[in-house]
């Protein structure tokens, strides 16, 4: 028990110590200001309505955010500002016309369009594959039908030659008769 105490003792000490937030910390005004001369701009952007992600049941209404932006005075006061959606996204704009790229779209296209005969061939190919799958079974089925047909008349071949010899005065003993 002893030793327990002497070491939760200076756990206890180190952790009472106190510690300063760096997120709390911001570099002082003076600092930056010392650099160079600088102006604070406010730019407005406007927020389409939404909903609160952690709780579903808050909206909040479109609205305006301003962002102050620190900016050199050598800048000049007409700094400005195009909305948005004055230039459109690079994923709408077209590309500009080239040789290389019309060639690449051509060599796709034929090679799609190759794509699409094979595909074409494959499926006239399986479909003429499982005619013959079909025509193979009905013929599997009439041979095996014929085997059978054939084993019954071998059978009762055999039980007619079997009867004929066991009757008196058959033609068993015939020496004239051929023999097969």
């Amino acid at each position: 028990m002893r030793y327990i105490w002497i070491s939760l003792i200076p756990l206890l000490l180190v952790a009472c110590a106190t510690q300063t937030s760096i997120a709390g910390q911001t570099p002082g005004a003076a600092a930056i200001a010392t650099a160079s001369p600088t102006k604070l701009v406010e730019t407005r952007y406007e927020v389409r309505g939404y909903r609160e992600a952690a709780d579903q049941a808050i909206r909040h209404e479109a609205h305006a955010v301003y962002r102050r932006t620190r900016v050199s005075v050598a800048a000049g006061d007409d700094l400005e500002t195009v909305p948005r959606d004055a230039y459109p996204p690079t994923s709408f704009a077209p590309l500009p016309p080239s040789a290389e790229l019309a060639a690449e779209l051509a060599t796709q296209k034929a090679i799609t369009a190759d794509l699409r005969a094979m595909q074409a061939s494959m499926a006239e190919t399986a479909k003429r594959v499982q005619e013959q799958y079909a025509a193979l079974v009905r013929q599997s089925a009439e041979a095996l039908k014929l085997h059978q047909q054939l084993e019954a008349e071998h059978s009762r071949v055999r039980a007619a030659t079997a009867a004929a010899a066991e009757q008196p005065g058959g033609t068993a003993g015939n020496p004239s008769e051929a023999k097969w």
